[in-house]
């Protein structure tokens, strides 16, 4: 592969670097930050590969792209909810600061609307006549979203660096750690984890994350084993079953 950055490095989400290939900071601080960031890059991996590939999907795939658009969907809501739900408040009871994540909030707010309205269209496409299925309609909804989505996924990260005032008073590694359980373990192994793992190139940054923090062997049995249902669904995803990157299965030059 060339040096040449593939069509879903380029947007219309942003990736960003992540705290410890920024510092080499090991503090419990920047490790999150970081995972969090790994997290973030899955997301608008997975996004700006549906953007750029919505155009030039054929008919004969409106069905396996319109169930893959929907997994996505589906694993960035409980991403999302496990925040709102676990993390923020937790945060703020540790620290003792009421609303201190409200910003985060807020942001979720702020691109909510258009995220759900793009929810309901791939869902009653899903469930009702994926022929009825519109390029220009899926960008048009996504553009509501996309750019405030974006800017939240990069605000947050510096939000939970500038935690560490707090420093041994938060066991911010342990909130992190207990939400990621809780959202994991009702998420699908067949339709939903996929998608982190599908979008999450680990030659990123050199390779040097071990993301995500799992077992090798369980690692292998979530890529390898649980992708071969809907395999179909996953030719859309941004990196292979071993997770090297790989350019779109329909290419676009949407963002070029």
């Amino acid at each position: 592969m060339t040096s040449k950055k593939l069509s879903w490095e380029q947007g219309p989400m942003k990736l960003m670097a992540t705290p410890q290939f920024i510092s080499g900071s090991t503090d419990q601080y920047t490790v999150c930050a970081t995972e969090m960031a790994l997290v973030h890059n899955a997301i608008s991996r997975a996004f700006n590969g549906i953007y750029q590939q919505a155009l030039f999907v054929q008919p004969y795939e409106y069905s396996s792209f319109v169930a893959y658009c929907l997994a996505c969907f589906k694993g960035l809501e409980a991403h999302h909810k496990g925040e709102e739900d676990h993390l923020f408040p937790e945060i703020e009871k540790a620290t003792g600061k009421k609303g201190l994540m409200e910003v985060n909030v807020a942001q979720h707010e702020a691109f909510h609307s258009g995220l759900h309205k793009w929810g309901e269209y791939v869902s009653s496409l899903n469930s009702g006549d994926p022929s009825k299925y519109s390029g220009q309609e899926m960008i048009a909804i996504m553009d509501e979203f996309l750019e405030p989505l974006s800017q939240h996924l990069n605000d947050e990260i510096p939000t939970l660096i500038a935690l560490a005032e707090y420093g041994d008073k938060l066991d911010l590694k342990g909130i992190m750690d207990k939400e990621a359980e809780q959202v994991l373990a009702h998420m699908s192994k067949t339709t939903q984890i996929p998608v982190v793992l599908l979008n999450h190139d680990v030659t990123f940054e050199g390779g040097m994350h071990n993301f995500p923090p799992i077992p090798g062997p369980v690692r292998w049995v979530l890529m390898r084993v649980c992708t071969m249902f809907h395999s179909d669904w996953w030719r859309f995803a941004t990196c292979d079953t071993a997770g090297k990157p790989k350019p779109l299965y329909r290419f676009a030059t949407v963002c070029d």
